[in-house]
C-alpha cells in the first residue's frame, strides 16, 4: 500500500485507503469476525488497539512492525521451559525428564518414551504420524508434532505432574522443555556453551569449514548418537541449534561463510540480535534477510547484542590464533578487549583494501575535459571536431604508421587535450574556438596527470589483491593455515608458452593467473591452488606438479618453479612444536610473504596492456588501450556476483558488487543487497559517479563494551528479566493481562541469588509474571516476599481479544500475541526532549510507528507556525568590504550571532581544515558545542554515519581525520554532538531510503527532516551558549524553500569551499550572487551569508 500510494501521500489519503482496502479473516483467527469474512484494514488497525498511520513512512513502519509480529514464532525461541524469564532449576529439570521419560500413551497401550527407539520426537512421531513430506520442513514438523492431541496431552501431563501453572502456552513450554533435555542430557550434567548433545561446534576440525557442512555433520552425528531417522534428525537439530548455534538455523547460508571468520561473527551477533527482539523469526530467514535486518535488530536491544558480541569474539580470538584456548574460556574483560581490538584491526584493513580493489581506473577524457574547462571556461564546444592543423605537409615516403606524424582532418579540442597534440599550430574557423584559445596555450599536461593517475591506481590494486590474499588464507581449515605457517613452501606457475621456429625459444602465450604453491610439513605434503578470480585456495592432487600437460602442437605447458619475493623464509619451521600451534594467520609476516609472492606473480606491471595504457602514442589507439586496461582487471578479478552486471555492460554495478564477494563482508545476494545507500560504519562508492552506494553488510566492527551489571541485566534461560519500570510502564499502557489479576513486584531466592521480579495470584497460588508474553509461568512461587502492587488498568471488556473463546484454542495461532509497547514516549516535543540522544525501545517493531507519528506530527506542526508567524529574527551579518583572514571573520560574526552554521561541500576537505585551525579561536569566543551532520548517538556512544568520509563515502577525510578533529576540539574543552538520527533523518531502517539526494521529492524530505531536528537538537542542548554546526550547504540556509538550519536557529551561516589561489583561509562576503533559495544549491549562486575560501 505504502508503494502504490508514493511518498508525497496525504493523511487523507492514506486514511481513505485503510477504509477501502479489506483484508480476509484466517480460520482459527481469535478475530471477533467470522472466519472467512473480510474487514478493512482501518478496522483491524483500530481493533488491535494501533495508531492510524497518516503518511509513506508511518505505514511502512506499522507493515513492518505486524510483519515482525506475524514471524514470531508461536514457540518462541524453541527454549520451551527453559527460556523463562527465571527457568526451571537444576532439580526441576531433572525431574522433567524423567516424568517425560516415563510417559506413556493415554490408553496405556503403547511403548514408553523410554522405551522407543529416537525417544520423544519418534514417540510422538508414532502416535500421530506426520503427513507427507512435511519431514522436509523442519519447523513445520515440529509445529505438527507439538499441536497434535498427543503433543498437546503429553505436554499438559507434563504441566500438571511439575505442578505449573496452566496456561495456554504451559503445555508448548513444558513440552519442548522435556525434548531439549531429552535429546540433550549433558545440557543438565555439562552445560559447556558451544556443545550440543555432544556435538562440539568448538572442535579444531569445524574451523573455517562452512556452517552448512556443519549443519550437515550435525545432522547426521543426531541421526546416529540418538538412533533417530535421518529425516527426524533435522527436525531434532531444528529444536536444538536455537539454544547454543542459531545461525545454522538460518536458510540459504552461503558456502563461504566458515566456522570462526569474520562473516560469521556477524551472522552469529545479527541471528541473536533479531532472536532477541522477535524469537522465532530467525529460523524463517534467509542469510541475506539475517544480514540486512540485523543492524537494526542489534541497535533496538544492546544489551543482548553485546552479550553476543562477546561470546563471537571469543570464539573468533581463539579459531584466529589471537586469544589461547586458557583465555577465551575465562570470559576475563581484558582478553576480550584484546580480541576486539584484533577484530577491528583486521576489519579495517579489509574495507580500506576493499576500496583500493575495486579503484576506478583513470580516464583520459575525464581529465582532460577538467582541465579544458578549468582553462577555457564552461561555454566552449569542446568536443566538436573544429580544428586542424595549419601544416600538413608530410614526407612522400614514410612508415605506414608514425606515432610522430601530424593528426590529419579535423580534431575537437578534447581529442587534442588527450592526445598531447599541442606543440602543433592549430587553426579554427569558429569564432567561440578562436576566443577561448587566444593567448592560451593547450599544453594541458593530460597525459602526464594519467599516467600518474594510472601508477597509484595500480599500486592500490595490487595492495588490494595482497590483503584478499591474506583474507583467503585465514579463512582455510587449521590443518591447512598450519601448513602455510609452518611448512616448507615452494612456488610454482603453470602458464602456457608457444615454441618458436627453431624449437628451442618459446614466448609466452597466455600467463595462468593462478599461483601453485606445495607445502611440506608435520601434516605431509599438500599442493594448493591459489584462484583469485574465485576467491578460492584449494588443495589439489600433488600430481598437478609433477605430470606435465602433453604438448598441443607448438604450445607447451611447462611447471615452472617461481622465485618468491626476497627476505622471505619458507623453510619449514621444525621448532614450531607438536602439536602445531594455532597460526595468527592474517598478521603472521609468513602470510604477508605469501600474498606478496602471489602479487609479484601476476607481474601486473610487466603486462602489455599496461605498457600500452601508460605509452599509448596515437588517438585512435589510446581508447582502445584504456578499454583492454578494464577489460584485464576484469579479467584478473571477475568475482561471482560481478560476472552478469560485467557481462551486460553494468561495469559500474559489476565493481560495486566484486569487492563484496572477496572479502566475504556480503558473500550472497550482493548484487541485490549492495544497492542499500550509506549504512554502517563504511559506504563505498563509486567515485565516478558517486550516485549508487554500496553497503558492507555485517558487523565491520565492534564498539567498546560497556559493563553490564544490575538486576536489570540479570540473564536467566536466555531472557532477561524484566525491571520494575518495564513492567509499570506496560501496565500503564493497559497491556497487562486482566485475567491473572494485580501484578506484584518483589524479591524471590533462586539458588544463591536474590532476584526482584514480578508475580501475579492464580487460582490461589502465587507464580512469576512474565510481562513481555503477559502470562504467569513456571510452579508455584515458595518464597515471595511481596515489595509493590503495581496496579493494573480495567479490563478492556469491549475488546475483540476477549471473544476468542468463540474459537476453538490454537495452540499455535500467533494473532492473540499482542504488539508490544516499551518505554513510553516523552510527553513533550520529541526531538527537544531526547535533545539528540537514541532512545531504542522508541524504535522497536511495536513501537516505531507511533514513534514516527509522533516526530511527524511535531515537525509539520512547527513548520506551519513558522509558516503563520514567520522566522526567527536574523542576526546582523557583518560587512567585510575586504578579504579578511578566517579567525577574523569567525570573531565578527561572533559579535552578533550566538551560532554559526558552516556550511560545506561534502567532497572538499576545507570545512575541516578551517575548524581544525581555529579551534584556539572558538575556545577564545566561548564556543561549548560544535555540531556534526552524519554523526548519530547510538547505544555504545557517537557513530561517524558518514562525517568522517568524503562525499563519495570511500576516501577517509585527513590532515585531520574525524578522531583528530573530535579529539583537538574535547581536548580544548569543546564537546562533540550528533545532529542526526539514525532513524528519523538517516532512515537506516528503511533499505534504500537513504541514498544521495540531490533535487525534488526526496531531496526535500530529507532538508525538512534534518533541518528541523537539527535545529530543534541544537537549541535543546545550547541554549544561550554559543556553538558551531557543521553541515552540507544545501542545510545552512534555505533551500528549494525549505528552511535553513541558520534561519531557524536565528544563527549565521558560512560557506566554506576550497577556491585556488586562496591564500591560506580567507574569510569575504560575495555581494550580489545570493543562493536562490528556492532553487537547490549548485543552481547558481553562493551559498552563506558570510564565505571562507580555503586553498586547496
Amino acid at each position: 500500500m505504502a508503494a502504490q500510494l508514493g511518498e508525497a501521500v496525504t493523511p487523507q489519503a492514506v486514511l481513505a485507503a485503510l477504509k477501502s482496502t479489506t483484508m480476509e479473516i484466517a480460520p482459527g483467527s481469535s478475530s471477533f469476525e467470522e472466519a472467512g469474512s473480510s474487514t478493512t484494514c482501518e478496522n483491524y488497525i483500530v481493533s488491535n488497539g494501533l495508531q492510524i498511520p497518516h503518511s509513506s513512512s508511518t505505514l511502512t513502519a506499522l507493515a513492518n512492525a505486524l510483519n515482525d509480529r506475524t514471524l514470531e514464532h508461536p514457540l518462541g525461541n524453541f527454549g520451551g521451559a527453559l527460556s523463562w524469564p527465571i527457568p526451571l532449576s537444576t532439580d526441576d529439570q531433572r525431574r522433567l525428564r524423567l516424568i517425560a521419560m516415563s510417559h506413556e500413551h493415554h490408553l496405556g497401550d503403547k511403548p514408553l518414551v523410554m522405551q522407543t527407539k529416537g525417544g520423544l520426537l519418534e514417540f510422538l512421531s508414532y502416535q500421530a504420524p506426520l503427513p507427507e513430506g512435511i519431514l522436509n520442513d523442519p519447523t513445520r514438523a515440529l509445529e505438527t508434532l507439538i499441536g497434535s492431541a498427543q503433543g498437546q496431552l503429553m505436554g499438559k501431563a507434563l504441566q500438571q505432574k511439575m505442578n505449573g501453572v496452566d496456561t495456554p502456552e504451559s503445555a508448548n513450554d513444558y513440552l519442548m522443555a522435556a525434548i531439549i533435555l531429552q535429546l540433550d542430557p549433558e545440557y543438565l550434567t555439562e552445560p559447556a556453551p558451544n556443545k550440543v548433545a555432544g556435538f562440539d561446534w568448538l572442535a579444531k576440525a569445524h574451523w573455517g569449514k562452512p556452517l552448512s557442512m556443519l549443519r550437515d555433520s550435525f545432522y547426521t552425528h543426531m541421526s546416529v548418537s540418538k538412533g533417530i531417522s535421518p529425516e527426524m534428525a533435522k527436525v531434532a537439530a531444528h529444536v536444538l541449534l536455537p539454544g547454543k548455534a542459531l545461525e545454522l538455523s538460518v536458510k540459504d547460508m552461503p558456502s563461504t561463510v566458515v566456522y570462526g571468520d569474520a562473516t560469521w561473527v556477524s551472522a552469529y551477533i545479527y541471528a541473536a540480535a533479531i532472536n532477541a527482539q522477535t524469537p522465532g523469526k530467525v529460523q524463517n530467514m534467509t542469510f541475506k534477510q539475517v544480514m540486512t535486518e540485523g543492524e537494526t535488530a542489534a541497535l533496538g536491544n544492546p544489551q543482548a547484542t553485546q552479550r553476543a558480541q562477546i561470546a563471537a569474539l571469543r570464539v573468533w580470538g581463539l579459531v584466529n590464533g589471537i586469544l589461547s584456548p586458557e583465555q577465551a574460556g575465562r570470559y576475563n574483560d581484558a582478553d576480550i578487549e584484546v580480541a576486539r581490538n584484533a577484530f577491528n584491526q583486521q576489519a579495517t584493513e579489509k574495507i580500506e583494501a576493499a576500496s583500493l580493489i575495486q579503484s576506478e581506473m583513470p580516464s583520459r577524457r575525464d581529465i582532460a575535459l577538467a582541465r579544458l574547462k578549468e582553462r577555457f571556461g564552461e561555454n566552449v564546444p569542446f568536443e566538436e571536431r573544429l580544428l586542424k592543423v595549419h601544416d600538413t605537409k608530410q614526407p612522400s615516403i614514410q612508415p605506414l604508421y608514425d606515432p610522430n606524424r601530424a593528426p590529419a582532418g579535423m580534431m575537437s579540442l578534447l581529442d587534442i587535450a588527450m592526445s598531447g597534440l599541442h606543440n602543433y599550430e592549430w587553426v579554427s574557423q569558429d569564432p567561440r574556438i578562436n576566443a577561448a584559445l587566444k593567448n592560451k596555450s593547450l599544453d594541458l599536461g593530460v597525459n602526464a596527470e594519467f599516467n600518474s593517475q594510472l601508477t597509484q591506481a595500480i599500486s592500490d590494486k595490487k595492495k588490494g589483491i595482497g590483503v584478499a590474499i591474506k583474507h583467503m588464507i585465514a579463512k582455510l581449515p587449521l590443518a591447512d593455515r598450519q601448513n602455510f605457517e609452518y611448512g616448507k613452501l615452494e612456488f610454482y606457475q603453470l602458464d602456457t608458452y608457444r615454441l618458436g621456429l627453431g624449437f628451442t625459444d618459446r614466448t609466452l602465450e597466455q600467463k595462468n593467473e593462478k599461483l601453485y604453491v606445495k607445502a611440506t610439513g608435520a601434516n605431509g605434503t599438500t599442493t594448493y591452488e591459489l584462484d583469485l578470480s574465485k576467491h578460492a585456495i584449494t588443495a589439489v592432487s600433488n600430481s598437478v606438479l609433477t605430470r606435465e600437460r602433453e604438448r598441443d602442437a607448438n604450445r607447451v605447458y611447462p611447471i615452472n618453479k617461481f622465485t618468491p619475493v626476497a627476505n622471505a623464509d619458507f623453510n619449514q619451521n621444525t621448532k614450531a612444536g607438536s602439536p602445531l600451534p594455532t597460526p595468527s594467520t592474517f598478521t603472521s609476516a609468513r602470510t604477508q610473504a605469501i600474498a606478496d609472492t602471489f602479487v609479484k606473480h601476476l607481474q601486473i606491471d610487466s603486462r602489455d596492456v599496461i605498457k600500452q595504457a601508460k605509452g599509448a602514442t596515437s588517438f585512435d589507439k589510446q581508447m582502445d588501450a584504456e578499454w583492454a586496461l578494464t577489460n584485464f582487471f576484469l579479467d584478473l578479478i571477475p568475482f561471482r556476483s560481478a560476472i552478469r552486471n560485467f557481462q551486460e555492460g553494468n561495469y559500474t554495478d559489476g565493481a560495486i558488487d566484486l569487492f563484496m564477494d572477496v572479502f566475504s563482508f556480503v558473500t550472497a545476494g550482493a548484487g541485490a543487497a549492495a544497492k542499500v545507500a550509506k549504512v554502517s560504519s563504511k559506504a563505498i562508492c563509486m567515485t565516478k559517479k558517486a550516485l549508487q552506494c554500496s553497503k558492507i553488510v555485517g558487523t565491520t566492527v565492534i564498539s567498546e563494551f560497556n559493563p553490564l551489571n544490575g538486576a536489570g541485566d540479570l540473564l536467566l534461560g536466555g531472557t532477561r528479566l524484566a525491571s520494575k519500570g518495564m513492567t509499570k510502564a506496560r501496565i500503564a499502557a493497559g497491556l497487562t493481562p486482566p485475567p491473572y489479576g494485580d501484578v506484584t513486584w518483589g524479591a524471590l531466592k533462586v539458588g544463591e541469588q536474590t532476584l526482584e521480579t514480578s508475580s501475579v495470584i492464580h487460582n490461589g497460588q502465587r507464580y512469576a509474571y512474565d510481562p513481555v508474553t503477559r502470562r504467569p509461568y513456571g510452579p508455584p512461587l515458595k518464597s515471595f516476599n511481596a515489595l509493590e502492587t503495581l496496579s493494573p488498568a480495567s479490563p478492556k471488556t469491549h475488546s475483540p481479544r476477549q471473544s476468542s473463546s468463540r474459537h476453538r484454542y490454537n495452540p499455535l495461532n500467533t494473532d492473540a500475541r499482542p504488539v508490544r509497547i516499551r518505554k513510553p514516549l516523552p510527553e513533550g516535543d520529541y526531538v527537544e526532549s531526547l535533545k539528540g540522544k537514541l532512545e531504542p525501545d522508541h524504535f522497536k517493531p511495536d513501537t516505531k510507528a507511533a514513534t514516527l507519528n509522533k516526530f511527524n506530527e511535531e515537525m509539520n506542526a512547527s513548520y506551519d507556525a513558522l509558516a503563520q508567524t514567520g522566522l526567527p529574527p536574523r542576526p546582523v551579518i557583518p560587512s567585510v568590504p575586504e578579504p579578511i583572514s578566517a579567525p577574523e571573520l569567525l570573531e565578527a560574526a561572533f559579535k552578533t550571532s550566538n551560532g554559526i552554521v558552516l556550511g560545506e561541500s561534502h567532497k572538499q576537505m576545507a570545512s575541516f581544515k578551517v575548524l581544525f585551525d581555529n579551534v584556539e579561536t572558538l575556545k577564545d569566543q566561548g564556543v561549548k558545542k560544535v555540531y556534526f551532520e552524519a554523526l548519530i548517538d547510538m547505544p555504545h556512544g557517537l557513530h561517524d554515519d558518514g562525517v568522517g568520509y568524503l562525499g563519495d563515502g570511500r576516501t577517509l577525510r585527513t590532515d585531520p581525520t574525524f578522531k583528530e578533529l573530535r579529539e583537538k576540539l574535547e581536548a580544548n574543552g569543546i564537546e562533540v554532538m550528533p545532529i542526526d538520527h539514525y532513524y528519523l533523518t538517516r532512515h537506516k531502517d528503511l533499505r534504500g531510503a537513504d541514498g544521495p539526494t540531490t533535487t525534488g521529492e526526496r531531496s526535500q524530505r530529507r532538508l525538512r527532516e534534518f533541518n528541523y531536528y537539527a535545529s530543534e537538537t541544537i537549541q535543546a542542548n545550547s541554549g544561550t551558549d554559543k556553538w558551531v554546526a557543521l553541515v552540507g550547504s544545501s542545510h545552512m540556509n534555505t533551500s528549494e524553500n525549505v528552511p535553513g538550519l541558520a534561519e531557524l536557529t536565528g544563527s549565521m551561516g558560512i560557506g566554506v569551499f576550497n577556491k585556488k589561489g586562496a591564500k591560506g583561509q580567507i574569510g569575504t562576503r560575495v555581494i550580489g550572487r545570493p543562493q536562490d533559495p528556492a532553487k537547490p544549491v549548485g543552481s547558481g549562486g553562493v551559498p552563506g551569508d558570510l564565505q571562507i575560501y580555503v586553498e586547496p
